[in-house]
């Protein structure tokens, strides 16, 4: 029997863009037949919320357009009905992941290899990331030859250099996290590939807490310089509005982050065994 995971309501009166007053409200319901077995699903993570999955399943329900007197009841009953779903938070996956028996691999182009039987995501056309087998995937020459060595190429026929510049590189940091055995089966079949000079944590999201202290420094928006100890974040150039003193007047100042903050990482060695990423 499936479970409610997931559920929302498109409102249109709450739409980005003008909508007709005919367009009717509309309740999305995501259910998966097994989320207690699921390994994206105990980290707060679905494919489905892009993606087809085998073992779920999407239904949509069609409400009542503005005009209609029924408009905002139906609406309310709808959360009501489904408010477990409604208020839970789960979230696309943002990097390779292993659930049930297959595998995630948000990397644009993989998708245009003929040669993978994909659970989804093939094609030029498709906007779903790929999802394979786990069967084939652990497979260190079908990684070898159908990912790592494959070229993709535009419907014009050029090569799509980016694929193997920084999909690849991005690909491999992800394949050591996860499954450190399989990167080094595939590393000793492709010696000297380019990519595995390229690896790299620098841009990736991070749990601040899990990265190491006093090396390196992060930049926020306004181009203010911070450090992290490893449970304050320092800075002696940022400057607030509106504070008790005059910005002139600021030495320096110290931010204790939240639990769970998130950073990007700006050097490779502020990351450790325990380093948890977001993508």
């Amino acid at each position: 029997m499936e479970k409610e995971i997931y559920a929302w309501v498109w409102n249109p009166e709450n739409s980005l863009f003008k909508q007709k007053k005919s367009e009717r409200a509309t309740g999305h319901v995501y259910s998966c037949k097994c989320p207690e077995k699921c390994e994206l699903y105990a980290k707060g993570n679905c494919v489905m919320l892009k993606n087809y999955c085998p073992y779920g399943s999407k239904n949509t329900t069609v409400g009542y357009s503005r005009m209609a007197s029924k408009f905002c009841s139906w609406i309310y009953e709808f959360m009501d009905k489904h408010k477990d779903a409604c208020n839970a938070k789960l979230t696309q996956p943002k990097k390779l992941e292993f659930f049930m028996d297959l595998v995630y691999i948000p990397i644009p182009y993989l998708g245009l290899n003929e040669n993978i039987e994909f659970v989804d995501g093939k094609g030029y056309f498709s906007s779903n990331h790929p999802i394979v087998k786990r069967s084939d995937f652990d497979n260190e020459e079908f990684v070898s030859k159908q990912i790592i060595n494959f070229h993709p190429r535009a419907l014009m026929g050029g090569v799509i250099w980016d694929y193997q510049e920084k999909e690849i590189p991005k690909f491999l940091q992800w394949l050591k996290d996860l499954d450190p055995a399989l990167f080094d089966k595939v590393k000793a079949l492709n010696p000297d590939h380019l990519a595995f000079t390229k690896m790299t944590n620098v841009g990736r999201r991070a749990i601040l807490q899990t990265l190491n202290p006093n090396i390196g420094t992060f930049v926020d928006s306004n181009g203010r310089i911070w450090t992290w100890d490893g449970e304050y974040l320092y800075s002696s150039n940022a400057r607030f509005y509106g504070a008790i003193l005059k910005t002139e007047e600021i030495q320096e100042c110290r931010l204790k982050p939240t639990d769970g903050a998130i950073v990007k990482v700006t050097d490779d060695n502020q990351v450790n065994d325990n380093t948890e990423f977001i993508d």
